[in-house]
This record gives structure tokens, C-alpha cells and sequence, in this order.
């Protein structure tokens, strides 16, 4: 049996690692294709609670996570993909044939390939963007960054003596992982910044991440960033004397120009039917708002059903609407039912959550799959913000609970 996985993020690996914890057939063979040459894996893996998980994330060669000589790694993208033959073919000209096939090529930022170009957008998701990041800061004292997720809230909390915008959607800050209700204690560490200089207080939790294993000159998008993502990045000096931090609730993009001037024009929604223009003039744009899916490749096969946001349907074992492949991760979207307490969202939980079903359901069948997991169930996330623990947990449509406690007294704070 030969298993094609595609995507070196963590989605694709939890796979990968499942089916061959689960297959002890000798004959058995996984091959995994990734656009990047390291690949991203779980370490200290640890249950919160009865829902609740969290664990540390690791970069490195294939080699040091898949020691089994029934895995093969292929740096390499794809270019084509025949279903009716079950096979893929390769940028290099090779062409790869499989038994069963896991799409786990994830998700890149909305507008990159448009604006991508300009060297004063700066899309951040990937390692190789949060280097780029280190390097523009210098030149750039008037920032604007779009955005209201994780990586837009601890980047706004480490910069220093810069003037930021923050262009926000939504009617407070940070939607996705805290209630409107603690928005102002959010915003007063915001607002505040880092002022000890010490990555989260002090305490590191997290593995570091590194662009050690990538060329400088590798235009191939990384897996995606995560938890603590800043701890390797230099943000300069620690004064904070200039820093001034600007933010603008229920705003939407509506125009951009990229001629001689780089000009931001945008829509007040909070006025009502009246919408406010106005206009941002930044030395650079920081985008961290939204992904889209990797799917243009997959869905040139007109069989494969995807979903209004162009991700890969799927249905609670991952499987796709052509026998034999499975999508997992960012690239994917579940099709449960309206009553399902559980929220797909773009994070490293649910894509190890999401790789490990796949997996499972590949090598020992779809109602296997079902059987051994709970995570559709209910929604729950566990990380890290400005040395603040934050727990989540969804427990049904109206009510989202979300606990904050000091990483370093591991006392609450607020919920």
C-alpha cells in the first residue's frame, strides 16, 4: 500500500505519523511532498483538561522526525494531478502514483498574489515572512497592520518605537480569541507593550522557530506560523518613547494604491447605513488578516467537491468526494452538521486534530476514525498571549468561555 501525502505543515505530518503508527505492514510505503524543505511536527504533547490540549511545535529535516525506512520525503510541489490514474506529477517532471492520497498543502494570505509584488506589503504567515519582517523593521517608522488574529495581536504587543495602525473589522479586538467583555483589559496590555524587554515575561514554553533549513532564496511558502512565534525575531531597541499605537474598530478595506505613494483607503462601518471613507498613507503594510486555501492545483479536477471559501469538502473522516483522497489541515473545509458545536478555525490545534483523523481514517477506515476521536464535538484552544495563558472553549452557540492566567504565577487574571 502506497500513501501520498502532500504538505509539510503539521496537518500533513500528524498524518503521516499516524498511518505509520497504525500499518505494520514492511510493504507499507508513505511518501511525503513538501514545497519546503523542513517540516513542522509535535513534541510535548499534553492534554488540558477534558477537551483541552497543547503542545510544542518543532522544525526540523524529515529525517529526524520519520526515522522508519518505510517513509520517504520528496522536496518537490505539484503541478498535476490525475485522479482517474491515481497519480500527481511533480515541478521536477516526475511523476508519482499512490493508492490513497492526503491533500494537507494548507492555506497563504488573502491578496498575496496580488500585491505580493510590492515590497512595502509584507504578507506574515510563514518563518520565511517573519525574517523579512526583522529586516524591514528598520526602514519603517509609520506601520499599518491588517488584521485582528494571534499573529496581528503579539506583533502590535512587541513593537517598539514605531507608529502603528491597526485596521480592525470587527467591533472589538482579538474577536476570535477573547469575549467583547475583556476587550479593555486586551487592550491595556495592547496598549502598554512589552516593558522588561523578556519574551512572555520571562517564560518560554514553546520551541523557538528558525529558518536554518530554508534558502534565503526559496520563493516555496513555509508551514504556517504559531505559538510564540516572536520569540526569534529581534524587534530593536527597547525603547518605547516613540511607540504609539492606533486602532480602528469596524474598518474594511474598500481601495488601495500602489503607485509613488502607498495609499490605504478603507470604510468606517460603525456609522451605520452611512459608511465613513478615509484614507492611511504607510510606510508598510503588515497583513495578518485571513487566509485561502492551496487548492487551485486539486480543484482542476471538476469530480472534487470545495467549498464556497475554495477549501476541499470534507466530510468528519476527512474523506473527499473522490474515493481514496483525504484532506486535512488549512486546505480543507468540514461540512458538518448546522447543530455542531465545534468552529473550524486556522489553528495548529485543528490541524493536528484534523492530521491525526486523516490518518487514522486512511489506514484503518473511515468509522474507525470516527470512533477513536471526539474533536468535532466541541470547540477548545489553549495558547499563549503576552506571557497570558488563554484557554477557549465553545460550549454552545451563545456562550464562549475564555480563561486568561499569569504564565507566571499561574494564577487568573480574568475570564
Amino acid at each position: 500500500m502506497k500513501y501520498v501525502i502532500v504538505g509539510g505543515g503539521i496537518a500533513g505530518v500528524s498524518c503521516a505519523n499516524e498511518i505509520l503508527g497504525l500499518e505494520r505492514s514492511p510493504q507499507l510505503e508513505v511518501v511525503l511532498v513538501s514545497g519546503s524543505s523542513f517540516v513542522k511536527s509535535v513534541e510535548n504533547y499534553r492534554k488540558i483538561g477534558q477537551y483541552g490540549e497543547k503542545f510544542d511545535v518543532k522544525e526540523a529535516n524529515s529525517s529526524e522526525i520519520f526515522p522508519d525506512k518505510r517513509f520517504k520525503f520528496l522536496n518537490a510541489t505539484v503541478t498535476n494531478w490525475h485522479a482517474d490514474k491515481k497519480e500527481i506529477k511533480l515541478q521536477n517532471g516526475e511523476t508519482l502514483k499512490y493508492d490513497k492520497l492526503c491533500i494537507a498543502t494548507g492555506s497563504r494570505p488573502k491578496l498575496q498574489d496580488e500585491l505580493g509584488a510590492d515590497s512595502r506589503f509584507l504578507f506574515l504567515r510563514d518563518t520565511q515572512s517573519a525574517k523579512q519582517l526583522q529586516n524591514q523593521l528598520g526602514n519603517a517608522k509609520n506601520l499599518l497592520i491588517v488584521g485582528n488574529g494571534g499573529i496581528a495581536t503579539e506583533l502590535i504587543y512587541e513593537l517598539k518605537n514605531v507608529s502603528v495602525t491597526w485596521l480592525v473589522r470587527d467591533t472589538w479586538i482579538c474577536a476570535s480569541f477573547f469575549p467583547e467583555d475583556v476587550e479593555k483589559f486586551v487592550e491595556n496590555r495592547l496598549l502598554a507593550g512589552r516593558a522588561d524587554g523578556k519574551k512572555h515575561d520571562g517564560v518560554q514554553k514553546h520551541l523557538q522557530y528558525s529558518t536554518s533549513s530554508m534558502n534565503s532564496n526559496e520563493k516555496l511558502q513555509g508551514p504556517a506560523l504559531g505559538p510564540d512565534w516572536c520569540s526569534g525575531i529581534d524587534f530593536g531597541v527597547e525603547n518605547s518613547e516613540n511607540r504609539s499605537i492606533k486602532i480602528l474598530r469596524n474598518s474594511v478595506i474598500e481601495n488601495i494604491e500602489t503607485s509613488e505613494e502607498l495609499v490605504v483607503e478603507y470604510l468606517d462601518t460603525s456609522t451605520g447605513f452611512f459608511k465613513t471613507k478615509n484614507s492611511l498613507r504607510p510606510d508598510l503594510v503588515i497583513w495578518a488578516g485571513g487566509v485561502v486555501a492551496n487548492s487551485e492545483v486539486w480543484r482542476e479536477e471538476k469530480s472534487l467537491e470545495t467549498a464556497q471559501n475554495c477549501g476541499i469538502a470534507v466530510n468528519d473522516a476527512c474523506e473527499t468526494s473522490i474515493p481514496d483522497v483525504y484532506a486535512c489541515g488549512d486546505v480543507s473545509t468540514l461540512t458538518l452538521p448546522e447543530s455542531s458545536l465545534w468552529k473550524q478555525r486556522q489553528l495548529w490545534t485543528q490541524a493536528r486534530q484534523l492530521g491525526e483523523v486523516c490518518g487514522r481514517a486512511m489506514a484503518a477506515g473511515a468509522e474507525e476514525a470516527r470512533m477513536q476521536n471526539m474533536y468535532f464535538e466541541l470547540f477548545s484552544h489553549c495558547t499563549t498571549f503576552f506571557g497570558l495563558k488563554v484557554g477557549k472553549m465553545c460550549r454552545n452557540k451563545r456562550l464562549t468561555i475564555t480563561k486568561i492566567v499569569n504564565e507566571t504565577t499561574n494564577s487568573e487574571v480574568d475570564k
